[in-house]
């Protein structure tokens, strides 16, 4: 079966937009600053990452354990939303790169392990300098986050 990436590109526009705990993030290392001569990579919603500790959210991304929140983490919002020709959607994080780990041709990396489920999609054609902090949160402790202070994006 043939996928409709247009299709599929409307419908996490969609989603996105509602805002709250459907918002697109990005989660750096703590302290990290974005860099606006690159893409923006890889993001998901909040729904995956809140409520969860830095090491926590390693899993549910696909890092390697202790390899890139071990000091904590910075969450930021990606405004303006990207386009439907700007990010491409890699299905879910437990399949790394958007291959599944049992397919021909995939090859495991060190630090980006299969994770637990989160969807993700490639920013490649944002760059960082859209990338809007909205919290952080050290090792250890929780990242707590009112998704109704992320309002619907009209």
């Amino acid at each position: 079966m043939m996928l409709n990436q247009a299709v599929l590109a409307s419908m996490a526009i969609s989603v996105w937009k509602r805002g709250g705990l459907d918002t697109l993030v990005k989660v750096l290392p703590i302290g990290m600053k974005p860099d606006p001569s690159r893409p923006v990579g890889y993001c998901t919603t909040l729904k995956y990452i809140v409520g969860r500790t830095p090491a926590e959210m390693e899993q549910v991304v696909g890092f390697a354990p202790g390899s890139k929140l071990v000091g904590g983490a910075d969450v930021f919002v990606v405004q303006p939303l990207p386009d439907a020709s700007q990010f491409e959607l890699k299905g879910y994080s437990q399949c790394p790169g958007g291959l599944a780990t049992d397919a021909a041709g995939y090859v495991s990396h060190p630090l980006y392990p299969p994770g637990l489920g989160a969807p993700q999609w490639d920013l490649k054609g944002v760059s960082q300098s859209h990338l809007v902090q909205i919290g952080s949160v050290q090792a250890g402790l929780t990242f707590a986050f009112e998704a109704r202070r992320l309002p619907p994006v009209p």
